[in-house]
């Protein structure tokens, strides 16, 4: 949801991430929860992001995805971390 709208994009589940990214990249978005089915998905998530956020871009617009996994598999202070840096806009996903 962005822009106060309500907006469905069906795909196939491997289209899933790189729609997201696209999604992501067409409407600058800048701040956004991801819920994911595992904490594996969400670290294969976030490796995609770095991957195509590291590679090369002929023209870059808008802000490059800082994107970082949160789950109960990180420590308390690890998650209150991320939790920060998300509200202060340090990482956008």
């Amino acid at each position: 949801m962005w822009a106060g709208q309500e907006h469905m994009l069906v795909c196939s589940p491997a289209d899933k991430p790189l729609m997201l990214f696209h999604l992501v990249h067409a409407h600058d978005v800048v701040n956004a929860l991801v819920f994911t089915k595992s904490a594996e998905s969400t670290a294969r998530l976030v490796k995609l992001f770095e991957f195509f956020e590291a590679a090369p871009h002929a023209e870059r617009q808008g802000t490059a995805v800082v994107a970082r996994a949160y789950s109960s598999d990180l420590s308390p202070s690890e998650r209150k971390s991320i939790l920060e840096q998300f509200k202060n806009q340090e990482i956008r996903m």
